[in-house]
């Protein structure tokens, strides 16, 4: 069964005062039982991917069916230049895949418009844990952001790698974020293995699978900045406005791992006494997140403070300061 706690630094405020204030949300789950993973694989194909590329990308496909697939995982491969189409539909561990060749030139667009087809016919299921893996050197402009976020609605989290010596790794970068994922930079084979297994070392553990997290906002409360802990993984940016409901789409949750959200929030002006301020629904758990109004500005100030609260907001925004190189 699910646990969800909702907190702030301090649960108390000063009434007839406007709030603002880091908050938390932490949600955890003791289930056992792991998801069987279906991998898609998005391969750059493109002349720029002539030789070393090539044989990068033939190797991690041969590497993965070897030695990372479970009898119960499945893979599929698109591949991509300036067009892109589905190379092997959903396979076994048992399947076989044709050889790669390298022509044309490189569309991410092109790629992630194929990725969303094939994921809308193949339909969500909960049941498994999607893993994108997207191998490019990273010699081509940036797709649409919109469609890049919408990949974990399909119950799926993107994972780019970036290969050979030549490898460009912005919009790689900032590609993974988007999609819930991280970046790998992976200019030989070895590299690439690596990233592999600790990737697949995770996705081998996936209890839910693209949880969705509901949120409930009271008038005069506004929620913004929403990040997962301590990675500063955007997760919506913009602001929730009270009263108002909100459906988001959470990374994978882990087996024996709690997942961490972190966010502002503010309230026009606090009641005194007891103010409900959200409501928080995921995986059949809620919580609420209140906080109490005092008049007494010595009891607001020696308050306990949460210390999960501010370490975890704190981590979150030193890693937000290192991935922007604002440190």
């Amino acid at each position: 069964m699910a646990e969800l706690t909702a907190s702030l630094p301090k649960d108390v405020a000063l009434c007839d005062q406007p709030l603002m204030s880091k908050g938390m949300l932490t949600i955890k789950d003791d289930k056992s039982e792991t998801l069987p993973v279906d991998l898609l694989m998005v391969l750059d194909v493109s002349t720029s991917m002539d030789g070393e590329g090539i044989r990068v990308l033939t190797d991690s496909v041969v590497h993965t069916i070897k030695n990372l697939l479970r009898a119960d995982d499945r893979m599929a491969i698109i591949t991509f230049n300036h067009a892109a189409a589905v190379h092997t539909p959903w396979t076994s561990k048992t399947g076989t895949v044709a050889g790669f060749s390298s022509s044309g030139s490189t569309n991410f667009g092109a790629a992630i418009n194929q990725v969303l087809t094939f994921l809308g016919a193949s339909g969500r299921d909960h049941s498994r844990a999607g893993v994108i893996l997207f191998l490019s050197d990273g010699q081509a402009g940036m797709p649409n952001s919109d469609n890049v976020r919408t990949i974990p609605e399909f119950g799926f989290t993107m994972h780019t790698i970036g290969v050979t010596s030549g490898v460009v790794p912005e919009n790689l970068e900032q590609m993974a974020e988007l999609a819930n994922g991280t970046y790998h930079n992976a200019p030989t084979f070895g590299d690439v293995e690596a990233a592999f297994d600790s990737i697949f070392n995770l996705g081998e553990t996936v209890i839910y699978s693209a949880p969705s997290l509901r949120i409930d906002v009271v008038e005069g409360v506004t929620i913004s900045k929403i990040e997962q802990s301590p990675k500063a993984l955007d997760i919506h940016s913009s602001d929730i406005v009270g009263p108002a409901s909100e459906s988001l789409t959470l990374p994978h949750m882990n087996q024996d791992k709690r997942l961490e959200l972190t966010f502002m929030i503010r309230h026009d002006k606090i009641a005194c006494g007891d103010n409900l301020l959200a409501t928080f629904n995921c995986i059949g758990a809620s919580t609420e997140l209140r906080v109490r109004g005092s008049c007494d500005e010595s009891e607001e100030a020696n308050a306990p403070v949460n210390k999960g609260v501010m370490f975890g907001t704190l981590l979150n925004q030193a890693t937000g300061f290192l991935k922007t190189g604002n440190i």
